[in-house]
């Protein structure tokens, strides 16, 4: 784990890495409602705190299902704190009902969005 980036617990929702001076931002919860939202945006808001400018923050969404919407909401939170803090935001690992909610609410338009791995690679070297 990176210094200054807080490490996962047992009550986290969200893992928190760097790669090549990029955040990542891995959201473990299956579903991201109201608690699980509150608790992402905490850790995250702290980690872009310390975050270089000039990079990406990476939002993986591989391990969640479903999105309520305070967990879109706080994907437009995240991305408007990153580009804030001088970082590009990045969607990764949608699965297909996630990718369709976020074209509905015409919320893919804020992000890049890295569908495969070599993108994501590609991203953060």
């Amino acid at each position: 784990m990176t210094p200054g980036i807080p490490a996962s617990s047992a009550k986290s929702f969200v893992t928190l890495t760097t790669k090549n001076k990029h955040l990542i931002a891995r959201f473990d919860a299956v579903s991201i409602g109201p608690r699980e939202a509150t608790a992402i945006a905490g850790e995250v808001a702290t980690a872009l705190g310390t975050a270089v400018k000039g990079k990406c923050l990476v939002i993986d969404l591989s391990r969640t299902n479903s999105l309520s919407s305070m967990g879109l909401g706080l994907c437009v939170d995240l991305r408007n704190r990153a580009v804030d803090a001088g970082l590009r935001p990045v969607l990764t690992g949608m699965n297909v009902h996630l990718a369709d909610l976020f074209q509905m609410m015409r919320v893919d338009r804020l992000f890049a969005i890295a569908t495969t791995t070599t993108e994501v690679e590609r991203l953060l070297l």
